[in-house]
C-alpha cells in the first residue's frame, strides 16, 4: 500500500508542476523510506548491487575517449571535455557500510552517475536541462532524489560559485515529459553502467528504455551556469551522439 502511495504522491507533484525543492518535505519523511526501499529492491539487478555495495572508481576520461565513435564511453568522454567537467563534480559523500539503506545506496548511485544520465538522456548542462535531468531522475527514483536534494541543500559547499546551477534547480518546476522518461528507465539503478563503456550509445539507450528527446528540445536551451560559461550545445538533431 505504501509503495502505491509514494508513487501517487510523486505523480501528483508532477501534475501540479511542483518545484524540485518542494519534493523534499513531501518525500523525505520516514514513512516513505520502506516504500522506497521495496521499490528499489524490486528493480532488476539493484538488489545484487546493493548487497555488494558496488562502488567502482570514477572513470579516467582519456581511455574512454579512445573508444569507438558512437560508444557510450566515447560520447561520455567527449561530453565531459566539451563542458570542461570533472567526474567528481557533485559534493555529496555517502558511507556505504552495513547501515546504508537501499534508498541511501540509490542516493549515492544517483549522485555518482549524474553525468552518465546527462549523456544517456541527451541533457545539456544548461540551466533548463539541469532541471530536466533532475526531473528525469525523479522519475527513476523519486524518494532517493528527494533525499539527495535535501543533503545537497545543507552541504557546506553549496553556496560556492561552482554549485550555482545546483542551487538554482530547487526553484525549477518538475518537467512531466522528463519525469515519464525516467519512470520508463527505472532499470538504470540496477545496471552496472561503468562496465558498459564500449556499448553503442543508441543500443544502450534502447535497452534501458530511454526514449529519444523531442527534436525541439535539443539545441540551444539557454545559459550554462554549470561550467560558468556558455558554449554551443553538445546534443543537437544533427550531431547528437
Amino acid at each position: 500500500m505504501r509503495l502505491l502511495v509514494a508513487g501517487d504522491i510523486a505523480r501528483t507533484l508532477v501534475k501540479r508542476r511542483a518545484t524540485l525543492g518542494e519534493v523534499i518535505p513531501v518525500l523525505t519523511p520516514a514513512e516513505h523510506q520502506a516504500a522506497s526501499d521495496a521499490a528499489l529492491l524490486a528493480v532488476p539487478g539493484f538488489r545484487q548491487l546493493y548487497a555488494e555495495r558496488w562502488d567502482p572508481p570514477l572513470p579516467a576520461l582519456e581511455p574512454l575517449a579512445a573508444l569507438p565513435v558512437g560508444s557510450f564511453g566515447h560520447a561520455y568522454a567527449r561530453y565531459m571535455k566539451h563542458y570542461r567537467l570533472s567526474p567528481d563534480f557533485f559534493p555529496i559523500p555517502t558511507r556505504l557500510g552495513a547501515e546504508v539503506t537501499p534508498t541511501g545506496y540509490a542516493v549515492h548511485r544517483l549522485n555518482k552517475s549524474h553525468d552518465f544520465f546527462h549523456v544517456l538522456g541527451a541533457y545539456e548542462t544548461s540551466d533548463a536541462d539541469e532541471v530536466a535531468v533532475q526531473s528525469f531522475v525523479f522519475g527513476v527514483a523519486p524518494v532517493a532524489l528527494a533525499h539527495f536534494l535535501a543533503a545537497a541543500a545543507v552541504h557546506p559547499d553549496i553556496q560556492s560559485a561552482r554549485y550555482k546551477h545546483l542551487r538554482d534547480i530547487y526553484s525549477g518546476p518538475i518537467q512531466a515529459e522528463d519525469f515519464e522518461r525516467g519512470a520508463a528507465a527505472a532499470s538504470l539503478l540496477g545496471t552496472r553502467l561503468e562496465t558498459l563503456w564500449e556499448e553503442p550509445l543508441e543500443e544502450l539507450r534502447r535497452r534501458l528504455g530511454i526514449t529519444a528527446r523531442e527534436p525541439a528540445r535539443l539545441g540551444p536551451v539557454g545559459e550554462n551556469s554549470c561550467g560558468g560559461f556558455t558554449v554551443i550545445p553538445f546534443f543537437t538533431p544533427a550531431r547528437a551522439p
